[in-house]
């Protein structure tokens, strides 16, 4: 008597490229159902160890998801660091125009710890 045999997986599949890579790393006939890991069968013994299977490749899924999002970490970082940049240069380009209106004399200076030092000077007789 055969039956069919399903053996889901535990992980909640957030990106199928990343998991359908695991799949094709692997090398094994599993497949993507409703977000998850799934095996199907058709007799008992198809099933046997398939969950170690499932096991491996929610593994290699894992391995290949935290490097995606660190990727992405990084990617974000750098633009919030560059936004940051351009908002601090324009603040003190408004800085330095106001000083010039007013009759300073502005030197600009950067400092190795990434910050910047205004001097201002302005000669009164």
């Amino acid at each position: 008597m055969s039956r069919i045999v399903n053996i889901k997986g535990k992980v909640d599949i957030r990106n199928l490229d990343l998991a359908n890579a695991a799949i094709k790393e692997s090398g094994l006939d599993i497949k993507i159902q409703n977000n998850q890991f799934v095996f199907e069968g058709y007799d008992y013994y198809d099933g046997i160890n398939k969950d170690k299977d499932i096991e491996n490749v929610e593994k290699i899924y894992f391995v290949k998801y935290n490097e995606y999002v660190q990727e992405l970490e990084e990617k974000e970082r750098l633009r919030i660091e560059k936004e940051k940049e351009l908002l601090r240069e324009e603040k003190y380009n408004k800085i330095i125009e106001n000083a010039k209106k007013q009759g300073y004399k502005v030197k600009k200076e950067k400092r190795i710890d990434n910050t910047i030092k205004l001097v201002l000077q302005k000669r009164v007789y």
